[in-house]
């Protein structure tokens, strides 16, 4: 299913890639701290990244070309994947290792034979986790090991998982070798894993067999775990 990949930092093949790389911009350097400690102070658990996608210069990137393009639109970030068997994502250039993420997501359209959703503890372009939804209320965990994918939580079907057209809340909890996935406040499932412990966060729109998906994301939230 996950047999070719693009992303826009480095536009580096995985597996099999059939067309031409595309130049790509630079990676941004980290605009949190790693260390919890130094994050912004609030009266609940400290906020490490706070994203509303209102303001369209707050870092992340905007491409495109004839298979996709990304970037900011009304108050949210879009990616439109027009290609099929492709993967596109985009890092905001954190640091994290135990964290609680949110963030609003929407496949605007598209039909089912798709994903949308997040990747954690991004080490580098051939390793991290990812968590996905489809257009028909599915969901799966996966683990890009050395390039290679390692199903940690195959496709399967959620009556809490919205479909097309319809706006999910993803949450995720990683504590330790502990990641646990939530969809709209409800706990989908957990896995332990002690492959990666840190890294960045990511957005995430993918076609497979069939091209053509369009997803949006709003109001991303990382913050520390509360005991």
């Amino acid at each position: 299913m996950f047999d070719r990949i693009r992303f826009w930092f480095f536009a580096l093949t995985l597996i099999v890639l059939a067309s031409p790389l595309l130049a790509c911009g630079a990676r941004r350097e980290p605009t949190i701290p790693a260390d919890p400690s130094k994050a912004e102070e609030t009266a609940g658990p400290a906020l490490f990244l706070k994203e509303d996608f209102d303001e369209n210069n707050s870092g992340w990137l905007e491409a495109a070309d004839a298979e996709a393009s990304q970037g900011y639109r009304g108050g949210k970030f879009f990616f439109e994947v027009r290609a099929p068997d492709l993967l596109v994502w985009d890092n905001p250039g954190v640091n994290v290792q135990d964290f609680v993420l949110s963030v609003k997501a929407r496949q605007v359209s598209g039909g089912s034979e798709n994903s949308y959703g997040v990747l954690v503890r991004y080490v580098d372009e051939g390793n991290f986790y990812r968590f996905d939804l489809s257009g028909d209320g599915r969901y799966a965990v996966f683990k890009l090991e050395n390039a290679e994918w390692v199903p940690l939580a195959d496709w399967q079907a959620s009556a809490h998982v919205r479909p097309q057209g319809e706006v999910n809340l993803i949450q995720i909890v990683c504590q330790g070798p502990t990641m646990t996935f939530y969809a709209n406040d409800q706990e989908l499932i957990g896995v332990q894993d002690r492959s990666f412990e840190r890294g960045d966060v990511g957005l995430l729109a993918s076609t497979f067999t069939n091209p053509n998906v369009e997803v949006e994301f709003d109001d991303l939230e990382i913050r520390e775990v509360q005991d």
